[in-house]
């Protein structure tokens, strides 16, 4: 059985981001990892307020518990209240809960540039290595899914990085959309073209799939006419981690992805 780990604040979006979670455990046998990180605020007074925090903190996921098993019957969750930063608190479960996945929510169209670049989404991507979804508020899984991969063709090498995509793709219907943007086509070697094809169908074999060569100097744009133009319910990327973000979410990308295009993100580390 998987892990999931989802964290919590108690919001809307959080709470969202664990019906997501919730669908995929039940589709794909998971146990669920739900973790409030909670930090003690400074005080004149002489008091240790810890304890009173984090009664509060499991009350709250006491709560939601409840809520999210009387609405998804026969699903596994296990409550955190950590006395850590969201990072700290993140990692160490991860650790000693042998987590598989982790699955977030953001505030949706309100906006993900801050959530994903200025916040702890953005942190945990930059910082962790096992793959991560951010959860737009609002966005409901259904079957069928449409999943769109960008890549730059040398992630078509790495077999590992497409396993839990081709799992989603089994449980939940899905086919694939296998994407390429550059901003030069004729800059492509056609031999390296036959490769990445052939790669492509090795992958890939027993899924529906498409491979589309895309040419624009705006890739963030081109991007997000995909998702709309195919009706995309998950979009894949692949994180180098250095500088990912302020590349893919460059200037008001994020704001147009959301207002427009508000689709559950899966992160991998490559």
């Amino acid at each position: 059985m998987k892990k999931i780990l989802v964290p919590s604040d108690f919001s809307k979006a959080a709470y969202n981001a664990l019906r997501y979670a919730a669908q995929y455990a039940l589709k794909i046998p998971s146990e669920i990892v739900l973790l409030n990180s909670f930090t003690i605020p400074h005080t004149s007074v002489m008091i240790d307020l810890t304890d009173l925090v984090r009664k509060e903190s499991l009350a709250g996921l006491e709560k939601v518990k409840k809520e999210i098993q009387t609405e998804f019957k026969n699903l596994t969750v296990k409550i955190i209240a950590s006395n850590h930063e969201l990072f700290t608190a993140v990692q160490t479960c991860i650790q000693e809960e042998n987590i598989d996945l982790v699955i977030m929510g953001t505030t949706g169209a309100a906006g993900i540039k801050e959530t994903f670049m200025g916040s702890n989404t953005a942190s945990l991507i930059q910082k962790i290595d096992l793959p991560l979804i951010a959860i737009p508020e609002g966005f409901v899984l259904e079957e069928d899914l449409n999943i769109a991969i960008s890549t730059d063709l040398k992630s078509l090498k790495n077999n590992s990085l497409f396993g839990m995509e081709k799992e989603i793709a089994t449980s939940f219907n899905g086919n694939f959309h296998l994407i390429n943007v550059s901003e030069n086509l004729a800059e492509i070697d056609p031999i390296a073209l036959i490769d990445h094809s052939a790669d492509l169908e090795e992958l890939f074999v027993g899924f529906e799939h498409t491979f589309s060569f895309l040419e624009n100097k705006d890739y963030e744009a081109e991007i997000l006419d995909y998702i709309i133009t195919h009706h995309i319910d998950l979009l894949v990327v692949i994180s180098k981690k250095r500088g990912f973000f302020e590349n893919l979410f460059h200037k008001s990308i994020s704001k147009k992805l959301t207002m427009h295009s508000p689709i559950p993100i899966l992160v991998l580390s490559e």
